[in-house]
């Protein structure tokens, strides 16, 4: 490992849990780092194989800023959706203790990690930071700062203060970053949703998926998802099995095996289609049936 060093640093590569935990995520040494004297902000440069997987664990701020590479970035946590393309100059933003899941291309990356304890030291809430999480920046102000403090370290140029001092311009900056305000969801209007609603009747034992559903109001899909969810309480595949389990019940009522039922709303596995039936009802199409058939019979 190639390693940065600023005189702001106690050591070149410092051994602090946040340099640990980031070394360990990236699968191996980092390409580069420096630090704080006290080990609470990391600063890195590293290369990054396409990922995915979980986010947002320990007690570290990350901030990383793109400078090779890129893709479409998905991130997803508590705060808010990401799903856009990253590109060279644009940062993303990580909370501590905020977990997650992402999707990202290969890419090179200069990042700051802050321990939740130096921010602590700091006139900066993470409170402050939660809409700076759920969208990626192209602020000019943060880029240059990252960038000016990594190329002081490189050439041995900075000092303690100077580091400490960009470290804090920064955390200001994005605490006080404009974010537009994320578009207001709406609920699927009910003549949307009841043309919904007869589109999976008239298809239970089809392979209907949300795009055709969505397709039937002139929706793009996700944002059909989310208004019929908003609209009914469920989401629309959820409804669907729903619709299909209520559309069973009376054929497992008049004596139809399992297999039968299965294939006729569209289960091709009638033990997949038995597990469905047990998440709607709490109870197996078989046990289900003959309680039915004894609760009838009873009323008789």
């Amino acid at each position: 490992m190639t390693s940065a060093t600023a005189t702001a640093t106690a050591t070149a590569t410092p051994a602090t849990a946040v340099a640990a935990r980031v070394a360990a995520e990236s699968g191996g040494p980092l390409d580069a780092c420096v630090g704080n004297a006290d080990g609470s902000v990391l600063m890195l440069r590293h290369t990054f194989a396409a990922a995915q997987g979980t986010m947002g664990e320990g007690g570290a701020l990350r901030i990383g800023l793109l400078t090779a590479g890129g893709g479409t970035l998905y991130q997803r946590t508590a705060l808010g959706r990401i799903a856009q393309p990253w590109c060279a100059g644009a940062f993303n933003v990580v909370l501590p203790d905020c977990p997650g899941e992402f999707r990202s291309p290969a890419l090179a990356l200069l990042g700051l990690a802050i321990d939740a304890r130096h921010l602590q030291g700091h006139d900066v809430r993470l409170e402050q930071l939660h809409r700076a999480a759920s969208a990626l920046h192209g602020d000019p102000v943060i880029a240059s700062v990252m960038g000016a403090l990594w190329h002081c370290a490189e050439a041995h140029a900075g000092s303690a203060a100077f580091f400490e001092h960009g470290v804090d311009l920064v955390l200001k900056r994005l605490a006080g970053l404009p974010v537009a305000s994320p578009p207001t969801r709406r609920a699927l209007s009910p003549a949307h949703v009841k043309r919904v609603q007869e589109l999976i009747d008239a298809h239970l034992g089809d392979d209907l998926g949300v795009a055709r559903m969505a397709q039937e109001v002139g929706q793009e899909a996700s944002g059909f998802s989310r208004g019929f969810r908003l609209a009914t309480g469920m989401t629309p595949y959820a409804y669907l099995t729903w619709r299909r389990m209520e559309a069973a019940k009376p054929m497992l009522l008049a004596g139809r095996s399992v297999t039968e039922v299965a294939l006729a709303m569209g289960y091709a596995n009638p033990g997949k289609f038995a597990a469905a039936f047990r998440r709607v009802t709490g109870q197996p199409p078989s046990r289900w049936a003959g309680n039915a058939r004894g609760e009838l019979a009873g009323h008789v």
